[in-house]
């Protein structure tokens, strides 16, 4: 099990493979290349993912969930996601301090079988896992996966 301390530089190594990832893929395709229907660009995954951080850290460290607190629809270029991405990662600095042993422990209230924040780990991971695989079908090497 990891200590606070270890979780947030094992998240930070996530996030910064994740943040290269989104750098690897050419302007014209982050937003609208995806191997086929109803798989969605893998900008629109990494959306998803930059708007779970805000309201899952709140929801963590105060118990109240509310994921309607950021709006991407108008985000289709990449400068704007990766400033995005920067604005998560530091307000997961920012509020890292603030959370508890407990609250860090705690459930997601509509999906009590997930840890809250291993959740967001592992849904950054799962949707970097695809945007991978995009590479690879645009030609496109992607970064070391082991590199964090």
């Amino acid at each position: 099990m990891f200590t606070a301390d270890e979780m947030l530089h094992h998240w930070r190594g996530h996030r910064a493979l994740t943040r290269r990832t989104i750098e690897r893929f050419p302007d014209e395709h982050l937003f609208t290349f995806t191997p086929g229907a109803p798989l969605r660009t893998f900008g629109e995954m990494m959306l998803e993912t930059v708007r779970m951080v805000a309201p899952s850290l709140h929801g963590v460290e105060s118990g109240k969930w509310d994921f309607t607190q950021i709006d991407t629809s108008d985000v289709h270029e990449k400068a704007v996601l990766l400033h995005l991405w920067d604005e998560a990662d530091a307000l997961i600095e920012a509020r890292w301090p603030h959370l508890t042993r407990d609250a860090l422990r705690g459930v997601v209230p509509p999906l009590p079988h997930l840890t809250a924040l291993p959740y967001l780990v592992e849904n950054e991971i799962h949707h970097r896992g695809q945007g991978f695989v995009y590479l690879r079908l645009l030609g496109i090497e992607p970064p070391a996966f082991y590199e964090r």
